[in-house]
């Protein structure tokens, strides 16, 4: 009966040994709430920034950089991005390019900050 009693023993403490172990390596997912919320902090106060100082910073928009806008939403939609990812893209489109693009009637369409139509392709 001894050695059952040692087997309960040793199974109960390898159970509480493998949930420490557990529980000391799993990644924290107060710290990771904690870093989403700093990030959504500075990503905020940066887009307040940036649309301050859009209009200035703004690149010149080209034929060749609007085929590069219109390649990256159409390779996005084609791998089924959902449209908070394709906002992203856009504000970084405006950011690095000068323009942003859309699909209106089966038509993407790539325009730059004042609304001017620089491109249009089926997609």
């Amino acid at each position: 009966m001894s050695n059952f009693k040692e087997n309960i023993i040793k199974t109960v403490l390898i159970l509480i040994g493998g949930g420490l172990l557990y529980y000391a390596f799993k990644p924290s997912s107060v710290a990771g709430a904690k870093q989403i919320a700093s990030d959504a902090n500075t990503n905020s106060n940066t887009a307040a920034f940036d649309s301050k100082d859009s209009k200035e910073n703004t690149p010149e928009p080209t034929e060749e950089n609007a085929n590069v806008v219109a390649d990256a939403y159409a390779a996005a939609i084609i791998n089924g991005e959902p449209p908070v990812k394709l906002t992203e893209l856009n504000q970084e489109c405006m950011k690095e390019f000068g323009m942003r693009a859309y699909i209106k009637d089966n038509t993407l369409t790539v325009c730059d900050v004042s609304g001017k139509v620089m491109l249009t392709r089926q997609p």
